[in-house]
């Protein structure tokens, strides 16, 4: 039976994940260079490119710290003491959304033109493969668990007095051919672009290079978690191209 705390962390949790999927389209419109006054590509004049690059470096590292640190389970302890277990994800999917709002934000798009498509159905067809990339994403996170991943799932059951399921190592879907199909969507979401700058050429680079040490570390705390499943699983299993490891 739901009580006031409950139903509080709930809504809560939901607004978190509304927030989360605010950011995920502001993301994907900045990133593909889509209807935004400022985008990845928007090139602007400055007097300092030093400042610019500096500018984007940070913007690149407050998504990568945050994610880095706040996927530890040390932090995940820590941040328990102050906010209610159930809490933990969404505040973790929260503060995801806020960086990535920031990074886009903070963003100094400078550089120049590197390659540009000007045949109209190459570009239709580069789009799609791009909006593909990110509904791949979308698509991977409901093979396994969409709220759960987002924080939903861990104040709801609560709230109709379920206990939270133990967690399981399975490989539905897609997860039988590479190991981490979301960061595969991401990618492709990301570099398919009809239109690249050398600002999207860091923004792009730079995500990629997070993605590949976050997999490392993520990695690790499965391997921690599952045991000889996970081993026997990456062994068997490409991490995000099928055939190439």
């Amino acid at each position: 039976m739901h009580t006031t705390g409950t139903v509080l962390r709930f809504i809560y949790s939901l607004i978190c994940y509304l927030a989360s999927v605010a950011s995920l389209i502001y993301l994907i419109l900045f990133a593909n260079d889509l209807f935004l006054p400022k985008t990845v590509n928007t090139l602007i004049e400055t007097d300092s490119y030093v400042g610019a690059l500096l500018m984007n470096i940070l913007a690149l590292s407050l998504f990568g710290l945050q994610h880095s640190i706040m996927a530890r389970h040390s932090f995940k302890r820590l941040l328990t003491r102050f906010i209610h277990h159930d809490m933990e994800r969404s505040t973790y999917v929260l503060s995801t959304a806020i960086v990535i709002v920031a990074m886009c934000y903070l963003w100094v798009p400078v550089g120049e033109v590197l390659w540009q498509v000007e045949s109209e159905p190459v570009v239709f067809a580069i789009r799609t493969i791009s909006m593909l990339g990110w509904a791949f994403m979308l698509s991977a996170s409901f093979m396994i668990n969409h709220f759960e991943l987002f924080g939903l799932s861990q104040t709801f059951n609560p709230m109709l007095g379920r206990a939270q399921p133990v967690a399981r190592f399975s490989t539905p879907g897609i997860y039988k051919l590479i190991r981490h199909p979301i960061q595969t969507g991401i990618l492709i979401g990301i570099w398919a672009v009809p239109v690249s700058t050398t600002s999207h050429l860091m923004f792009a680079g730079g995500l990629s290079v997070y993605i590949l040490i976050g997999l490392y570390f993520e990695e690790k705390d499965l391997i921690r978690d599952f045991g000889s499943d996970y081993l026997a699983y990456k062994k068997r299993v490409k991490r995000l191209i099928p055939f190439i490891h």
